[in-house]
């Protein structure tokens, strides 16, 4: 009798819960992604940015979930390296790991970015591309035109694609390495 019931109940639930059979596959519409702009909010996890890593001699780009769009943001992300998934498709850094602090909101677009006495002992070819890392990111940000490199508080000379300058550098200087089929950097 148990068994009867419970088969009876079984029966009542299935046919009461109304949803009708579909007599033929109905298509699925899934909307296409649409792409993002930096600081474009994507998802419940943030906003998203753009920092610049390297594969073989140049500059690529890999976008990064931020808390907000900031110098110090990007750094952050620019700092904490290449994701697995970005090591897969070849990406690398530069840069050596340490601190960098920046200040945003100088005069003419400047933004000052402090490193450390290693950051100007990295070697060769290495160097160029970790400055152009850095260039490359904060330059992607509204407020920053040209970035100058401090170590404590004094200009250091970095190097470009025309020798070494103490002079704040922006994307232009570091065309060498530039990311492939960028557009020239819109005049400011």
């Amino acid at each position: 009798m148990r068994a009867f019931l419970a088969l009876l109940c079984g029966l009542v639930v299935l046919t009461g819960c109304g949803v009708e059979p579909q007599t033929a596959p109905q298509p699925l519409t899934i909307p296409a992604p649409q792409p993002s702009q930096p600081g474009q909010r994507t998802d419940d996890v943030g906003l998203e940015l753009t920092v610049f890593f390297v594969r073989g001699t140049d500059l690529m780009p890999a976008r990064r979930s931020v808390d907000a769009p900031t110098a110090a943001e990007a750094l952050e992300a620019l700092t904490a390296g290449p994701t697995r998934a970005d090591v897969i498709v070849g990406l690398r850094t530069a840069l050596a790991p340490q601190p960098l602090s920046v200040d945003v909101g100088l005069p003419g677009g400047i933004t000052s970015v402090t490193v450390t006495p290693e950051f100007a002992g990295i070697s060769g070819g290495n160097q160029l591309l970790a400055v152009a890392q850095v260039v490359w990111t904060l330059t992607g940000l509204e407020d920053t035109q040209q970035v100058r490199f401090l170590v404590d508080g004094v200009p250091v000379e970095v190097p470009t694609d025309t020798g070494l300058t103490e002079a704040p550098v922006g994307r232009d200087n570091f065309s060498s390495v530039a990311p492939p089929q960028s557009p020239e950097p819109a005049p400011r």
